[in-house]
């Protein structure tokens, strides 16, 4: 966890890893299906802004891979579970997301982050 929110995708693939191992010879199927869920998360690419709007690039990364799992229909607590915050850390990101991208709803960040992706 601490890896993967100071950004560094290799570490935290490498300590996933490390920790899917043991929790496979432990059959802790609970801890094992979080670690997996980390190790999707890395694989999750973040939208990145188009030359067009610039409407992503005033967001930060983690407010991004918010803006992305709601693009894919994730709910607040399946965002928190996957990014290792609380429910409330998601609520707030979609707050300031909603406030700098100037919408209202879920419906309009999945617009605009479906309109950023590149074709």
């Amino acid at each position: 966890r601490v890896h993967a929110r100071r950004g560094d995708p290799g570490a935290a693939r490498v300590a996933l890893n490390a920790a899917r191992r043991i929790f496979v010879r432990a059959q802790a199927r609970p801890w094992l299906d979080l670690v997996n869920a980390g190790i999707a998360l890395l694989d999750v690419p973040l939208p990145a802004p188009s030359a067009d709007t610039g409407a992503l690039a005033a967001l930060t990364d983690v407010e991004r891979k918010v803006v992305a799992l709601v693009a894919e229909g994730a709910t607040n607590r399946e965002i928190a579970g996957l990014l290792f915050v609380s429910v409330k850390a998601v609520e707030a990101s979609l707050t300031r997301t909603y406030r700098k991208l100037g919408v209202r709803s879920r419906v309009d960040v999945a617009r605009i982050a479906a309109t950023s992706r590149p074709v």
